[in-house]
């Protein structure tokens, strides 16, 4: 058998690169320019079968597991039992999102198969191109839903009961697809069944732009924890009642944002962000008796996380207390950080650096489908520049230069990683 191909004479075609983005972009296209590829609707359904069709034109052989991850297999060496490098991402959006989220990632991957096909390069070790499902939670309500039951982090029992808004059962979508239910649980791998996992996204923040860096090293994904806060006083008459005797929800909900944002600024590497705030009656001349409050904590560091949620609980019960409201709270998720295979990234970053390309190692504040495959094996993440720190937005764009580069590097560490020697 013929020595691997050396790296250096791999180039990604970035024509090809630009037209496979296009084509996914024009899946769930709406005419004010966002994408709306959620979750297992029918726009999500085609940009599954195009990637299908892409797959199958450069002659990777195609399976689609339990939960409709879609997996495309480019065969390694004499030894079929070695387990394939994992390359990709996931193709749905949220409502209105860019056309790089998520999608680059497998574009890039599709691109990687494409490269070494056309060059009959051979690796000891299998790659495979994967299509992740539901890495978005615009739809249920829990994200990487795909690659969580690839790892073993969802129950499938379990997310087969979450509901959309519309209070469609997850079991009731993938029989509309199709997919049975009953093997939703047979999409769990085990550990070893990866020699390891990459994944190409753009930063969706602004720090590669601000150093006018062309690439990023992700070392660690925060993990949110998410808490539902309800502050309960008394609606009365907002122009009888005196304000010694308010018991007023929303201004103790304005104390607890402020206090979120205070916390979280104290905490080095720790975000924390009230999205949602209704309040009710919600009448002019009415003080608010109920407020409801969502609020997400992130940090990469687990402890420093686990410290600014603790401080935060503390600050709510202290101002509902002086407040005279009552405060419930309800912890919906609470996820561990993920820190990325040092081997992995180091390979990366050398990688890079023999291509001349700038790299900065930086943290992901956003979770993807590469915290969930770092709980099964090795895993690395590339990020790539988004202008102005743009995501999740019809404004979200990434210079095709930049792309390619990343893809670029992402096609030397898959040549690197399916060698004998591994991972590292």
């Amino acid at each position: 058998m013929a020595d691997p191909a050396p790296s250096h004479r791999l180039l990604v075609n970035p024509e090809r690169v630009r037209a496979n983005l296009r084509t996914f972009a024009r899946i769930g296209y709406s005419p004010d320019g966002g994408i709306n590829r959620l979750a297992f609707s029918r726009s999500d359904l085609r940009a599954r079968q195009t990637l299908v069709h892409l797959l199958a034109s450069l002659g990777l052989r195609t399976t689609i597991d339990g939960i409709g991850n879609v997996f495309g297999r480019l065969p390694g060496g004499d030894d079929p039992r070695l387990p394939p490098i994992l390359v990709g991402s996931h193709l749905d959006t949220v409502p209105g999102g860019g056309r790089f989220d998520g999608s680059l990632g497998v574009v890039a991957a599709v691109e990687v198969a494409a490269v070494l096909r056309e060059h009959a390069a051979t690796t000891r070790h299998p790659v495979e191109v994967v299509s992740f499902s539901c890495e978005e939670s615009s739809r249920f309500g829990r994200s990487t839903l795909g690659s969580g039951v690839v790892a073993g982090v969802w129950d499938a029992a379990e997310i087969l009961e979450l509901t959309d808004a519309r209070g469609v059962r997850l079991g009731q979508v993938l029989q509309r697809l199709g997919l049975d239910p009953n093997r939703v649980a047979s999409a769990r791998r085990q550990p070893g069944d990866f020699a390891a996992y990459v994944e190409l996204h753009i930063e969706q923040g602004r720090v590669l732009e601000e150093a006018r860096a062309p690439l990023g090293i992700v070392e660690a994904i925060a993990a949110p924890t998410r808490l539902r806060v309800r502050l309960t006083g008394r609606a009365d008459h907002s122009g009888a009642t005196p304000m010694t005797l308010r018991r007023d929800a929303l201004a103790g909900a304005a104390e607890v944002v402020l206090a979120v944002e205070r916390i979280a600024r104290s905490i080095p590497g720790v975000v924390g962000t009230v999205g949602t705030l209704a309040i009710e009656p919600g009448a002019i001349n009415v003080v608010p008796g109920r407020a409801d409050l969502a609020i997400d904590v992130r940090g990469t560091v687990s402890a420093d996380k686990r410290h600014a949620v603790d401080e935060i609980q503390e600050a709510i019960a202290a101002i509902a207390a002086a407040r005279g409201l009552t405060a419930s709270r309800d912890v919906m998720s609470d996820e561990e950080p993920v820190r990325l295979d040092p081997r992995v990234v180091d390979t990366l970053e050398r990688l890079a650096r023999e291509r001349g390309i700038p790299a900065t190692r930086l943290a992901s504040g956003a979770g993807h489908d590469a915290m969930q495959m770092a709980r099964l094996c090795p895993t690395g993440m590339l990020m790539v520049p988004s202008r102005g720190g743009i995501s999740h937005n019809r404004a979200e764009w990434s210079e095709l230069d930049d792309i390619v580069t990343g893809i670029q590097v992402l096609l030397d560490a898959t040549l690197a990683l399916a060698q004998p020697a591994g991972p590292g």
